[in-house]
């Protein structure tokens, strides 16, 4: 009795996490906004809970500062696990090889792939037309600077992603047995993502940095990149629109 006793007390000692994917879970796309019944949540659930977003964006690029400005993320895991960051300060980061960079970038260029990244605010494509109506519908914006994928040769890039259908995505997969294609948005896109990197994944590392474990992790998902940590957290929870997978792992 006493040890369950003390081990209560040293339970209720760990932080608690409450975890939210961003695009379609957090953010409507419908409206472009993060609906006010999700923020007055957060509000009152914050004095007890460290507040995290986990998403296969970059937070870090203009287009999300309203999701930062709005939720005030105690930490972010940001690209599939690219980069954490918490309390102001980058954990880890992530950077793809360049070999391997380069060969999906060509190959999606062969095959009439929409291949793109966004670096400080510029998007790179192989599919500038199919990446600008890709932002009009889901991040909303009226125009974006775009170049050629090919010019981020040489730079530093944590992810790629497929602008397309799934069978675009398991193209990608049967020809690079080093990633996985997960489709988000609708089945309209999909992350590109070394299979070393995972929502899950970067959360474990979090956890770690906040001295807690997955016991004390509550997580919001709906796409094919949130199907991992949905599974890890001790509460998984799939938004109404979530895609079967995740319904059935929650």
């Amino acid at each position: 009795m006493n040890q369950q006793i003390s081990k209560s007390k040293e339970d209720a000692k760990l932080e608690k996490l409450l975890c939210f994917d961003y695009d379609m879970t957090l953010l409507d796309h419908a409206t472009g906004t993060i609906p006010e019944s999700a923020q007055r949540a957060i509000r009152l659930l914050r004095p007890e809970w460290k507040i995290i977003i986990a998403t296969g964006r970059d937070m870090h690029q203009p287009e999300s500062d309203y999701g930062i400005k709005t939720v005030h993320p105690d930490a972010i895991v940001e690209m599939n696990g690219a980069r954490i960051c918490a309390d102001g300060k980058v954990l880890y980061e992530y950077f793809l090889p360049q070999k391997l960079m380069r060969q999906i970038i060509r190959f999606g260029r062969e095959k009439g792939l929409c291949i793109s990244c966004i670096l400080d605010n510029v998007y790179y494509t192989t599919a500038p037309q199919r990446l600008q109506e890709f932002v009009n519908t889901c991040v909303r914006k009226d125009a974006v600077q775009v170049r050629p994928a090919e010019e981020v040769f040489g730079k530093r890039v944590s992810a790629l992603t497929l602008v397309g259908e799934q069978k675009d995505a398991r193209l990608l997969e049967e020809h690079f047995s080093e990633v996985r294609v997960p489709l988000f948005a609708k089945k309209r896109g999909a992350d590109i993502i070394p299979k070393t990197l995972s929502k899950a994944e970067g959360m474990r590392q979090l956890l770690k940095h906040y001295g807690s474990d997955f016991s004390h992790v509550i997580f919001f998902g709906d796409s094919g990149n949130d199907l991992e940590l949905i599974q890890a957290a001790q509460l998984g929870i799939a938004m109404g629109n979530a895609i079967p997978p995740v319904k059935e792992a929650a």
